[in-house]
């Protein structure tokens, strides 16, 4: 039978009501049908379903057990086909996709996202105040329908405050603007949470949102709670200023100007005494000595510096690919000895150690909500003159004494420390803030 002799039509449906009436399809000819679809109430948005429940770090609440090790959602709004030829029925179903002609990539295909009419994306996902002076901080509203008039609120507890708390805006579908108000820390050191809500025609919106779009995986657009962590510390310092000296990249310097220090960046050409000695610490980037070809250059000056009484500080680094074995004033051999377990026991070797003790006082608590890890590449052997301040390991592991290690030389000061700042820091847990306040301010310790 040739293919002109089918006789085939074709027919759509929407959840299993009909789009228009079953068409007629003719050999060889092009078949187009423009169909206008209609979103059901109470659709969810399109947040990856892993992701739609509150979650820990690295686990997950998935309510429905069948979507369990799907590696995607199911397509939203897919359109039945059902294709007749000569008396027998073909059904099958279309995913909804936006196609489009990229210059580079060619032809396109995103699935199709339903979003909220409004979102609200926090500038930063953590405040970190170290004193009780306010900050600007911006909330951005993304509007994907026509608001005629809205509110955004900022809710706040805990004795922090916002100024103004709410604020009045309108917006055309596709639009966005930026807003500021003024966020206020409570005069007592604690933690708590700012949520952005938004408020249009009677119903609450509090989701922000953010499209990952990167070439080896399909896009995913998510909707985070619009959330911001805040933290006001008890924190004390001495000095004022600190040089840093970049190695793969952290925000340790941030970090360092929320304690209240003047930061600046370091190069080779300001390893020299005339420069350094306008510093209170200078400390070393994640893995500088990895990432710095130049770095081996750099010690001979830091030494020298140390020893007319500043403060050095080494964060860790692999040992492998050093760029210079040089890197301390006494023995110190890297290895790959590290703590995973965020909540393990910090013992503490050397209590009457100035870092314990000045500016700030170091308890047990200040190893409280520690996020990812203790600490990773510790130096397994090291010079006597060397202290080690702590002791950590593992569940069933041996003891790792080389986390935070501090040698005298000369009138300064030499730190090793494995301990991971790049995280604690950047995710505002107060006790690492007190312990690395202490270490940079270890020249000026009585």
């Amino acid at each position: 039978m040739q293919r002109s002799d089918l006789d085939v039509t074709i027919a759509y449906s929407q959840e299993g009501r009909p789009l228009g009436e079953p068409q007629e399809m003719t050999s060889n000819q092009l078949y187009q049908s423009n169909q206008k679809l209609t979103l059901p109430a109470g659709l969810e948005n399109s947040q990856p379903y892993w992701l739609t429940e509150p979650h820990e770090l690295g686990s997950y609440v998935v309510n429905d057990p069948l979507q369990i090790g799907t590696p995607e959602n199911p397509p939203v709004l897919p359109i039945g086909v059902r294709l007749t030829v000569s008396g027998y029925e073909l059904n099958y179903q279309v995913p909804t996709t936006y196609n489009f002609n990229d210059p580079v990539r060619g032809e396109v295909k995103e699935p199709l996202v339903v979003t909220p009419p409004v979102m609200v994306n926090l500038a930063e996902p953590i405040q970190i105040f170290a004193d009780s002076t306010p900050r600007k901080i911006t909330a951005r509203i993304i509007a994907k329908s026509d608001i005629t008039h809205g509110k955004l609120h900022f809710a706040t507890q805990d004795g922090w405050k916002t100024d103004p708390e709410t604020l009045d805006f309108t917006l055309k579908a596709g639009g966005e603007i930026s807003v500021e108000t003024s966020l206020i820390p409570p005069a007592s050191a604690g933690q708590s949470m700012l949520k952005a809500e938004l408020v249009v025609d009677g119903k609450t919106y509090h989701r922000g949102f953010e499209r990952l779009d990167y070439d080896h995986i399909p896009v995913q657009t998510l909707f985070p709670l619009a959330e911001a962590s805040l933290v006001s510390l008890d924190v004390k310092k001495a000095g004022e200023r600190i040089g840093y000296i970049p190695g793969a990249g952290d925000e340790i310097p941030e970090a360092l100007r929320r304690m209240g220090y003047t930061v600046d960046t370091l190069t080779e050409q300001d390893m020299n005494q005339a420069t350094l000695s306008g510093y209170d610490a200078v400390v070393l980037g994640i893995r500088v000595l990895n990432t710095n070809p130049r770095i081996g250059f750099y010690f001979p000056a830091l030494f020298e510096y140390a020893n007319a009484g500043g403060t050095v500080v080494l964060q860790y680094n692999t040992n492998a690919g050093l760029k210079t074995e040089n890197f301390s004033p006494y023995l110190l051999t890297l290895s790959r000895d590290r703590v995973t377990d965020e909540t393990a026991e910090m013992r503490v070797l050397a209590p009457d150690h100035p870092v314990m003790n000045f500016p700030n006082t170091i308890t047990a608590a200040d190893f409280d909500g520690w996020v990812q890890e203790r600490g990773l590449y510790f130096p397994s052997h090291w010079d006597p003159a060397f202290t080690a301040i702590f002791s950590a390991n593992d569940p069933g592991e041996l003891p790792a004494d080389g986390s935070l290690l501090i040698a005298r030389y000369g009138k300064g000061w030499f730190v090793s420390t494995g301990l991971s700042w790049f995280r604690e820091l950047p995710a505002g847990v107060p006790g690492a803030y007190r312990i690395f306040a202490n270490i940079v301010s270890l020249s000026h310790a009585p």
